[in-house]
């Protein structure tokens, strides 16, 4: 009886163990199958600080490998690749319009991270992007839709 009793517990407490991989694994897969391309991206923050103006600067992954986006001042566009289902990205080079900007601003700093970002990752609401394995910059959802140039 006491066998019985400890080959059962050892049962359910596998089954309790199996189901929270499951949760887990269900949650990574549901993470990587969040879409990048189709939204437009509002900056949040940047290299550790926030964005006064997140409106100003804004970015789309489109479905054909491009992305683009705007600045304070200029308009930026480039190539982008997947590189792993694990968040592997690599995007550029890009280029810009090159309108004068009146007010100090992050745009060139903005527009020289893509080159350098490896990685992006999602929470339950935003986009990160990572350079040399570190948060550089912080995208929500702006809640526009993405227009196909």
């Amino acid at each position: 009886m006491k066998r019985v009793i400890t080959v059962s517990v050892l049962a359910l407490t596998a089954c309790l163990l199996f189901a929270g991989c499951c949760q887990k694994c269900r949650k990574a897969r549901e993470d990587a199958a969040r879409p990048l391309q189709g939204v437009v991206w509002h900056l949040v923050e940047f290299d550790g600080k926030a964005v006064d103006a997140p409106d100003k600067y804004e970015m789309s992954f489109l479905g054909d490998g491009r992305i683009s986006g705007i600045g304070e001042c200029n308009r930026f566009f480039g190539p982008y690749e997947i590189t792993s289902a694990g968040g592997g990205i690599k995007i550029g080079p890009v280029a810009s319009t090159m309108m004068a900007c009146m007010e100090p601003n992050i745009e060139t700093e903005f527009f020289a991270m893509f080159e350098s970002v490896h990685l992006y990752q999602f929470d339950e609401k935003n986009l990160y992007l990572f350079v040399d394995n570190k948060v550089k910059a912080v995208f929500e959802p702006s809640g526009k839709s993405v227009e196909e140039e």
